[in-house]
């Protein structure tokens, strides 16, 4: 398991770059006046405390020693603010890592209770949480009916790089968990679904196919499911009937009903479940995004994860209606002609396209050809065009 410092000593360091930092123009311009011999300590009689004179030109900036030493100073000073900001992000980002493991993944925990294995096993024995990077860590979980294995990452922000920390100032972020769940494919029924906020469900809608393909925005009304919060949320589903189905009260009371949305509203970012998504962590998966909470508030995060858990046991134990299964195949077997259809046409399209180029490159060659070639060259090509109608006709006969 990554190991990280305590929280006061990462403070005390911190506090003490910064102290080093603030003395390094005042020892500068200690160390310029000395040598112009501009320093005097001048006694009191009366033996009162030493005053000392401090006399800098009035623009020392612009002194010829000054501007010598200008740029590298300034660069020195920008690197080790790069670094000291780095080495401080860095030791952020592992301690919010660690109270998610701890709140989560020990003994006993959420997670430890869901899933008979926790943790990626590395020479025989289980890390609890994996570093991919500076900012991005990895829980991965397996053992539980419904689905193939469990994937949290921790995408914190890039607290390491001093230029993204600038960046959030016009563009603000917030640390998030992103879950992947890789379902049997014997136990999801033909899905897609996507459940966000009204801005990433317009970009999800553009960007993932199998919602361009399946997928059609609804209007949930009160009448038809009470407490869900139609305002604040879109919803893209393949089946209308389908939605309403996953919709069960224990989902209700823990994501979505009126009461327990004004809690989780504060996380919820957005949800996709589906059954048709190469490009995803799995065909067959389901995917759930949340804001962290601040690092001190992480067990907030309990309710949203235990309907993220409860949602593998409403998805695999779902069965949709032959009527409703039949025109989901249909839909499917649609898409994969047109899909074919597609392909061959950017093939035909393809060999088009290179013919002409071929074709451009003869004429091209024609041109820089002599009388005498280029004569050689049409009788050449007239018996090529020859032989295949010649050929044409045999094969028609």
């Amino acid at each position: 398991m990554t190991q990280t410092l305590p929280s006061t000593m990462v403070q005390t360091v911190s506090r003490k770059w910064l102290y080093a930092l603030l003395a390094v123009p005042a020892c500068w311009q200690l160390a310029y006046a000395e040598s112009q011999g501009e320093v005097s300590n001048i006694a009191q009689s009366s033996g009162h405390a030493v005053k000392s004179a401090l006399e800098l030109p009035e623009v020392w900036w612009k002194t010829s020693q000054y501007v010598s030493w200008l740029p590298e100073v300034v660069m020195g000073i920008f690197i080790i603010c790069y670094i000291a900001n780095m080495w401080n992000g860095r030791a952020k980002n592992t301690d919010i890592a660690m109270t998610f493991a701890k709140t989560y993944c020990t003994e006993g925990s959420l997670l430890d209770r869901n899933f008979s294995q926790l943790g990626a096993r590395i020479d025989g024995a289980p890390d609890m949480i994996l570093r991919e990077s500076m900012h991005k860590f990895n829980i991965y979980a397996t053992g539980r009916r419904f689905c193939k294995n469990f994937q949290a990452t921790l995408d914190l922000k890039h607290r390491q790089d001093l230029l993204s920390l600038a960046s959030y100032v016009i563009s603000p972020r917030n640390d998030r968990i992103d879950i992947d769940i890789a379902m049997n494919e014997t136990n999801m029924q033909p899905l897609v679904l996507v459940i966000a906020t009204p801005r990433l469900a317009k970009d999800l809608s553009k960007s993932l196919p199998d919602v361009k393909s399946f997928a059609r925005p609804i209007d949930v009304s009160q009448h038809e499911l009470p407490g869900f919060p139609s305002k604040r949320l879109h919803v893209w589903t393949e089946s209308k009937s389908t939605f309403h189905e996953l919709m069960t009260d224990k989902v209700m009371d823990l994501l979505f009903g009126r009461a327990a949305f004004e809690e989780t509203s504060k996380y919820f970012r957005y949800l996709h479940f589906s059954s048709e998504n190469p490009e995803g962590f799995s065909k067959h998966s389901l995917k759930l995004s949340f804001d962290l909470p601040p690092e001190n508030q992480m067990q907030d995060l309990t309710q949203v994860l235990t309907a993220t858990l409860h949602f593998i046991d409403v998805i695999g134990s779902h069965q949709l209606s032959p009527e409703a299964k039949e025109k989901a195949v249909k839909r499917r077997a649609k898409q994969a002609a047109e899909e074919r259809k597609s392909t061959a046409g950017e093939r035909q399209e393809a060999h088009q396209l290179k013919r002409q180029e071929k074709k451009q490159e003869e004429l091209e060659k024609v041109k820089r050809m002599t009388p005498e070639q280029r004569a050689k060259f049409k009788a050449r090509e007239e018996r090529i065009q020859t032989k295949r109608a010649m050929k044409q006709r045999m094969i028609r006969a």
